[in-house]
């Protein structure tokens, strides 16, 4: 193989090494494993209390390129976040202003979704479930929303 040759063969294996590199970093960086799904609220904590989503009014959260966005229960919400590291910063959030009357509770529940969300500071993923945490304390956990829960 003349020089020639070998030059052009370490650039092509510098450049995928590179590649590789950048990949790892942003994998590494925390944000990759929140990013592209749809998470379902599976359970919400205040004050120690375990507190069940309404079954036909479950909050959805989508992390993109810095937008969280969703369903509330109601009415649809947007805002920004950052991730650094473990840490997490959501918000302000801007949301619809429908009113619902079904189901019952369904506004509350809303009310207290969105400010939990804003009260996160730190987020954990495992597998397929999402955890927003303030210090040590649990405040929000989601599963990976699947196809199937669409069609329920």
């Amino acid at each position: 193989m003349d020089n020639e040759n070998w030059l052009k063969y370490g650039v092509i294996v510098l450049g995928a090494v590179g590649f590789l590199a950048i990949i790892a970093l942003a994998l590494s960086a925390g944000g990759g494993e929140i990013e592209g799904r749809s998470w379902v609220v599976q359970e919400m904590t205040v004050d120690g209390t375990k507190i069940q989503p309404i079954d036909s009014a479950m909050p959805v959260a989508n992390f993109v390129e810095g937008t969280v966005s969703g369903v509330a229960g109601c009415n649809s919400y947007s805002g920004s976040y950052t991730i650094d590291g473990d840490a997490i910063t959501i918000g302000p959030l801007a949301a619809t202003l429908m009113f619902c009357e079904q189901p019952e509770g369904a506004m509350e529940q809303e009310a207290l979704y969105l400010h939990l969300l804003q009260e996160a500071d730190a987020y954990r993923v495992s597998d397929d479930t999402l955890t927003l945490l303030q210090g040590e304390t649990v405040l929000i956990e989601f599963t990976v929303l699947e196809a199937q829960q669409l069609d329920d």
